[in-house]
């Protein structure tokens, strides 16, 4: 961020007949002996009234007054107008650095006038902030109706959809249908030519990089919470961590068929067509897409100064009331994976509003509308889906026709792009060699098609790292186009999205050197680049202090509710940084906590955290974007839980429960999203549900099915909830009941001793929520009195870079997939349901059959200003599994903590009982071995020899870096060895129960899973 510097304009005084205008300098001396203000000069009184607000500000700092008072607020300027018998009392910029409220500013105005009672009772004070009344401070959505202030308030702007998901239709009742939301997060990996080397902006500390910390915001749960309330969000930077592309384009790749001989939506591929990505246009006897006048995308091997946009072209037909022409891009994908889909299309004279696209993935089919009024010339994200590695024509295209409820518009149509891929721009000769996801905005920008000096080459020179911050905000006027431009031509006409509103997301704002947290800064500017204080729109850039006001005020009123009640509101600062000052709609710059101090980033590693504080950011772009709109700002849902699969004859009934957010009563449901998939393919595009169960019917033997529920109501939709699964196998009745218990996610552990702190792995190396894309790598300086010399070596905090752009696998929370796959290569069926549903039942949940409990990396959990989370074996879990053995069950039981959590140092004795006369084993170590490899004793269990589970955190699976080892107590066996050690790694009973130190779901390979699994079923029967 860089900080600009622009005169302020001097405020017109409102005089009457002769006055003075007087700066009274901070640190003037006290006033002295009283005297009435109409005895003195007008410099005297002047003086004499300054003086006494001093001495106010400095008591109300000591001394709650009804208003805060910033550590730098203080009187800039007294006006004395004796004929109208007024004060006009100016305070300083700082004094702007606090939030306003009506009560606030009523209780200010009053203790001014009592201030000013006894040397100026019959005068009038009016007081100015930033140049207007403090009253004007208060942000429209906590003013009264009569206290708001229409300017800053837009015009009428209804909803533009840019695009529609057809197949999600409950996405267009979100409150936030057809805004849009630019984001970007901050920095990136860059060139810096002067070491003529690719390098971070910003140094490594406590196992992350601000190029990449913000990301793990931003991409996993504040952009989809505004998505799945309806709005699309821009990016300035690519949002896939995808390292593989495949980009298939009409430039070299084109086919084209008759409908006599290739179907509309073919289900295979003509004779003619190359290898590898495949192309192909089809169209009715008598038409043929033609060549579009406008440039279009081409692939090209690296980007020096090209716009790959510039290089190409792209294809145009005329739109029609029923389909009669399409064009199919058929990728080879070259690794089963999630990958977004983006597309292009070409600048067109009446171009169409409902672009039909329809994506064919491994979860079926996703119907998208998309309007080519905007964004032309340039990649449009539709969404992320599963697709196979390979080429297959039914599951993996995505297919455009020119159907359309406007026939006579040109349909443009161009490249599709799959995966995110690695940098392709050079500089000073050289490839970044990251994935694209890790890279500054400037790259991004350049590959999607920006111009290079209104967005990203702003200095028209090699400075990446200027023009990389510049290039963010320049970036939102280009997408606004005229009349809110690029700041370099701000009637450039651009790409025609009406922007609603920006954020930048930073983590940078210093150390305290103590264990006290920085809290969370906001910055705005209540001028434009020319020093202007509306925007070319017309309305007030006062716009930009509400938002980061409200912003800011959510997140730390929500911070305080549920994590730290004394976080630090810390100031909101009128600057004209870059990010701040250049948007020509309303924005603020975030400066969330600091990366690089300690007590921060206890929070700030925490996924729990991350996940609020996105909420929190979410909310406040709701209830923002509500004030300036007119709508009710409602809150989506929380995820459901209490989630069963159970077998009802042939069918599979699917109940869960909602979860109330005690912080947001309207996040209500008013109904529910089911999603079902095989564990072949992905999830489908769900269907929406009234109550809290489903019957899913259809299921046929030999089958694993997975389901996933989430709720909606007006604000839009939940996340999904944890995965359950389901199947019966065609080879008997038999099922067994799995238990989804792993629900953990978490920071690493941490150690304080003296002057030495940070993140300890080897104590802990936490859990991920899914994928950790900032992970660069463990802590290496503990030394709280390291100084930072320079980014490569910064200190307290440095930490490794063994890991860095490569995604940490955590808890995917869809393990009863991997477990109702083995039993049925194990000939027996499944049905799951969660922990939630296991603690709260006081009747066996499945009489004398098989329960299988999945406690993955499960164990109790600390977090920074929480209580204890995730008890592997918590008394009410302990009394439901000793009642089903008791009953005649057996039970199957893993995971890589519970034998420590249930029976280690400090376990409750009661647990430490219970694992000893109930699942047969007492505890050795938490610290067993470094490398996954057990071996199955002989005479034990009738299968593999051996088993390898994983401990590579760059593995498909969570890594397993401290799994248990227990021993068997009177009556119970061991089973497995570790290799290194000899440590027992697995107990048993015959016909009772099998506990592993390990989870059974890292073990790799899918055919030594299935015959462990036959080999445990055997041994339990």
């Amino acid at each position: 961020m860089r900080f600009l510097t622009f005169p302020f304009p001097s405020t017109k005084a409102r005089l009457s007949g002769v006055a003075l205008m007087l700066l009274v300098l901070a640190g003037c001396s006290g006033p002295g002996a009283i005297t009435r203000l109409d005895t003195l000069s007008d410099e005297e009184a002047a003086r004499q009234s300054a003086a006494v607000l001093a001495d106010m500000l400095d008591t109300c700092r000591a001394h709650e007054c009804g208003f805060g008072v910033d550590p730098g607020a203080g009187v800039d300027t007294v006006l004395v107008d004796r004929a109208a018998g007024r004060l006009t009392v100016r305070f300083n910029d700082a004094f702007a650095q606090q939030p306003f409220r009506t009560d606030g500013v009523q209780a200010l105005e009053t203790k001014v006038l009592q201030s000013l009672a006894l040397i100026a009772p019959d005068w009038q004070p009016e007081l100015e902030v930033l140049g207007v009344s403090p009253g004007m401070l208060v942000p429209n959505i906590y003013a009264e109706d009569e206290g708001s202030d229409h300017k800053r308030w837009p015009s009428p702007q209804p909803p533009a959809p840019l695009v529609t998901h057809v197949t999600r239709p409950w996405l267009q009742e979100g409150n936030l249908y057809g805004r849009h939301v630019a984001v970007w997060p901050s920095h990136g990996w860059y060139y810096e030519g002067r070491l003529d080397r690719w390098e971070w902006q910003r140094a490594r500390l406590f196992q992350t990089v601000e190029d990449l910390f913000p990301m793990s915001f931003v991409v996993p749960y504040l952009a989809p919470m505004l998505e799945r309330a309806g709005a699309f969000v821009h990016m300035p930077r690519e949002r896939d961590v995808q390292p593989n592309e495949v980009v298939v384009d009409n430039d070299g790749h084109l086919i084209t068929a008759r409908p006599d001989l290739t179907p509309a939506l073919p289900p295979d591929i003509p004779p003619e067509a190359p290898t590898g990505n495949r192309y192909l246009e089809v169209s009715d006897a008598g038409l043929s897409w033609q060549e579009g006048r406008s440039p279009g995308f081409r692939v090209l091997d690296s980007l020096r100064t090209e716009n790959p946009f510039e290089e190409g072209t792209h294809r145009v037909m005329r739109t029609s009331a029923v389909e009669t022409a399409s064009i199919s891009w058929i990728p080879d994908i070259p690794e089963t994976g999630n990958y977004a889909v983006h597309v292009a299309y070409g600048g067109t004279d009446n171009p169409t509003e409902d672009a039909r696209y329809v994506v064919h993935h491994a979860g079926g089919e996703s119907h998208v509308l998309v309007n080519q009024r905007m964004m032309a010339g340039t990649w449009v994200y539709l969404g992320t889906w599963t697709f196979d590695a390979g080429q297959h024509p039914e599951s993996g295209r995505v297919v455009l026709t020119n159907e359309s409820t406007t026939p006579g518009r040109t349909l443009s149509a161009d490249a599709v792009r799959f995966g995110g891929g690695m940098g392709s721009v050079v500089r000073g000769d050289q490839l970044s060699g990251r994935p694209r996801f890790t890279e500054g905005a400037r790259y991004y920008m350049q590959y999607a098609g920006f111009p290079d000096t209104l967005v990203y080459n702003v200095t028209e020179t090699e400075n990446d790292y200027v023009d990389d911050y510049r290039s963010r905000a320049e970036w939102v006027g280009y997408l606004r186009g005229a009349p809110l431009g690029p700041n370099k031509d701000r009637n450039a006409e651009g790409l025609g999205v009406p922007v609603d509103v920006s954020l930048a997301f930073h983590t940078d704002a210093g150390v305290t050197g103590t264990d006290s947290t920085i809290g969370t800064l906001m910055i705005y500017s209540s001028k434009g680049m020319e020093g202007e204080r509306d925007f070319p729109s017309g309305f007030s850039r006062f716009a930009n202090r509400d938002l980061g006001d409200a912003m800011q005020t959510q997140i730390v009123d929500d911070i305080r509710a549920l994590y730290d009640s004394t976080w630090t509101r810390r100031a909101i600062w009128d600057r004209d940084y870059s990010e701040a000052v250049r948007p020509n709609v309303p924005g603020v710059l975030l400066e969330l906590l600091s990366h690089q101090n300690f007590a921060d980033m206890r929070f700030g590693l925490d996924p729990r955290f991350r996940f609020d504080v996105s909420r929190a950011i979410y909310k406040s772009l709701v209830r923002f974007m509500a004030d300036q709109y007119g709508f009710d700002p409602i809150i989506q849902p929380l995820s459901p839980d209490h989630l069963e699969a159970r077998w009802e004859g042939d069918a599979i009934r699917l109940t869960w429960q909602p979860v109330d957010d005690p912080l947001e009563p309207s996040a209500t449901p008013d109904a529910y999203i089911v999603y079902s998939r095989t564990a072949a393919s992905g999830f489908d595009s769900g269907r929406r549900v009234e109550g809290t169960e489903f019957l899913f019917t259809g299921a046929r033997p030999g089958t694993v099915y997975g389901f996933r529920v989430a709720a909606v109501n007006a604000g839009g939709e939940s996340a999904p909830s944890e995965t359950v699964a389901a199947a019966r196998s065609d080879r008997g009745q038999e099922t067994a009941l799995i238990v989804a218990a792993f629900d953990r996610i978490s920071a690493p552990g941490t150690f304080e001793a003296g002057s030495h702190a940070g993140f300890a792995g080897w104590v802990d190396e936490g859990v991920p929520d899914g994928l950790d894309l900032s992970y660069v790598g463990d802590q290496y300086d503990f030394d709280r009195n390291s100084a930072w010399l320079d980014d490569d070596s910064p200190g307290h905090g440095a930490s490794w870079s063994t890991w860095e752009t490569r995604p940490r696998i955590g808890n995917t929370k869809d393990y009863p997939l991997v477990y109702a796959q083995a039993l049925l290569d194990a000939g027996m069926g499944s049905e799951t349901v969660s922990d939630e549903v296991w603690n709260t039942r006081s009747e066996t949940p499945a009489p004398g059959g098989l329960a299988i409990v999945i406690m993955g990396e499960e164990r109790r959990t600390d977090g920074p200003g929480r209580p204890s989370e995730f008890e592997a074996m918590p008394a009410t879990f302990r009394a439901v599994l000793q009642h089903h053995l008791e009953s005649g069950g057996t039970l199957f039981l893993s995971g890589a903590h519970l034998a420590t959590d249930a029976a280690g140092p400090g376990s409750d004795p009661e647990s430490v009982q219970f694992a000893r006369d109930v699942l047969g084993f007492i505890w050795r170590t938490d610290r067993a071995v470094q490398t996954g490899s057990a071996l199955v004793l002989p005479g034990t269990l009738d299968g593999p020899a051996s088993v390898q589970f994983n401990t590579d955190p760059m593995a498909p699976v969570y890594r397993v870096e401290h799994p248990d080892a227990l021993d068997p107590v009177e009556g119970s066996e061991t089973l497995l060895r570790y290799t290194d050690n000899n440590m027992s790694a697995g107990v048993g009973r015959p016909g009772h129960s099998v506990i592993l130190g390990f989870p059974f779901e890292t073990i790799l390979d899918p055919a030594t899973r299935a015959a462990f699994m036959r080999a445990i079923v055997h041994y339990l029967d």
